[in-house]
């Protein structure tokens, strides 16, 4: 019988090398009737139908192996594909718990990370990118673990932490596009910095984090009536306080967020956009933030 998962385990060393070397081996990859249902389920939400997806998706949890990558998979998506942050959170949580090992792990790390400082923890969110530059400490992983736990030190106002984590990139060859879209800003937010975490400049004592990193994505022209049919959503919950401190922190970041919906799930949203094309790109240009999210569908 299934252990009950506790979320509290989620932020335990779990991942250190012992209790990988001990941890349920995977089964050798995701076979095919799990890759043909995530898809379908992927497609049910672009088509609409998040209700039928949902319920593929839990369908597919139940059924797949425990310790498994079909495991790992099926928990992967039907997070991503989740209505409601917590529950997305429970199954990031359990996939890095019970399937330690699978390909899908570092980008759950990644995930918890994100949510904790969408909700302004960032010293609970560095538990995430530590455990992400232990477990994976190379290639795309150790670029997107310093960058955001560059990003959580700064969030604390801390420059000369934020800066040093930072510094640990230099050599690393970054890939074109996001990742080092996003690491060129964090760079110019370093320049001048020393050890006591301010600006060098006499004229600008402020640190660099009081001011917001970057402008907020251009809207569309149907961004503009809200009409628009599609958004881009990032984050939902069950009360509408939370939901409301993730739109401040976003609106500090100069980044025009709403929330939609006035009964739970309350949906974080931005934007809208005529066409799941303008939605996509905002999305991109949101990506090159570091926030992450999805193109949503207005209810008719």
């Amino acid at each position: 019988m299934r252990r009950p998962f506790d979320a509290a385990r989620a932020l335990a060393a779990v991942g250190c090398a012992a209790l990988l070397s001990l941890a349920p081996r995977a089964s050798a990859q995701v076979t095919p009737a799990v890759e043909r249902t995530t898809a379908r389920a992927r497609a049910l939400i672009d088509g609409g139908d998040g209700a039928t997806a949902r319920a593929l998706m839990d369908s597919l949890v139940g059924t797949v192996p425990v310790a498994s990558l079909d495991l790992a998979e099926a928990l992967y998506w039907r997070a991503v594909l989740a209505d409601r942050i917590g529950d997305a959170e429970r199954d990031w949580k359990r996939l890095v718990i019970d399937v330690p090992l699978s390909p899908r792990a570092p980008d759950a790390l990644v995930r918890l990370g994100e949510l904790d400082m969408l909700r302004g923890h960032p010293a609970e969110a560095r538990a995430y990118f530590t455990r992400l530059l232990r477990d994976f400490p190379s290639g795309t992983y150790r670029t997107k673990g310093l960058l955001w736990m560059t990003r959580s030190y700064f969030d604390e106002r801390n420059l000369t932490r934020g800066c040093s984590a930072l510094d640990s990139l230099r050599g690393v060859d970054i890939p074109d596009g996001e990742l080092r879209l996003q690491s060129a800003e964090l760079q110019r937010r370093c320049i001048g910095v020393v050890a006591t975490g301010t600006s060098t400049s006499a004229a600008n004592p402020v640190p660099a984090s009081a001011a917001p990193a970057t402008t907020s994505p251009a809207p569309t022209s149907a961004a503009s009536d809200n009409t628009g049919r599609y958004s881009v959503q990032l984050a939902a919950y069950d009360t509408r306080n939370d939901a409301k401190d993730a739109v401040q922190r976003l609106t500090a970041r100069a980044i025009d967020a709403r929330i939609d919906g006035e009964q739970k799930p309350f949906r974080v949203r931005v934007g809208y956009y005529a066409t799941r094309a303008e939605a996509t790109a905002a999305l991109s240009r949101l990506k090159k933030l570091g926030i992450t999210g999805f193109v949503a569908e207005r209810a008719p």
